[in-house]
């Protein structure tokens, strides 16, 4: 029986084949169609329970105070009844870049009072959520069920509003 034999350049082949195996990937290229946030907004102290006014949640046909909910992303309060909202700012992370990246390919890119936003909805318009990059790394996200004639059009009627209720972004 023979004994194989590696050579020196049976090595280095091998070498290099382990190293490109062990590489790690490069970073996902930033999303594209994302435009920059103007106008930035400061969520990081805002309480998303206290955010929209008695007004703005009537006019999503919403009354009573909206309840604190542990959330993975970040500070969340919901309103349940019907209709049903949920309002999460995103506060610690890659913002409305990261988000647009990850997201599924029936989710649209759009703009909401000049912000850059992700709209994501059910065909009959019963659900519709919006992520509003409020600054680079900032996104207020809001999603709404039931609502009337339809949870996007209810929400964007609403929504400017409740950006505007944070504070700008200290330069």
């Amino acid at each position: 029986m023979r004994r194989a034999w590696c050579g020196p350049a049976a090595v280095v082949a091998a070498a290099m084949v382990l190293a490109a195996g062990c590489a790690t990937a490069a970073p996902p290229p930033p999303a594209e169609g994302v435009p920059p946030v103007h106008d930035a907004r400061d969520a990081r102290s805002a309480d998303p329970c206290a955010l929209p006014t008695g007004a703005q949640l009537a006019a999503l046909g919403i009354s009573g105070a909206g309840a604190p909910v542990p959330a993975p992303e970040g500070p969340r309060c919901e309103w349940r009844g019907r209709p049903d909202l949920g309002i999460t700012l995103y506060t610690d992370g890659g913002g409305i870049e990261t988000l647009a990246r990850n997201s599924e390919p029936t989710t649209s890119r759009v703009r909401l009072a000049g912000y850059p936003a992700l709209e994501t909805f059910t065909g009959v318009g019963e659900f519709c959520q919006y992520d509003v990059g409020v600054s680079a790394t900032q996104v207020l996200s809001a999603s709404l069920e039931g609502g009337s004639p339809d949870s996007c059009t209810a929400l964007q009627s609403v929504l400017p509003g409740v950006v505007a209720n944070l504070p700008a972004l200290p330069a």
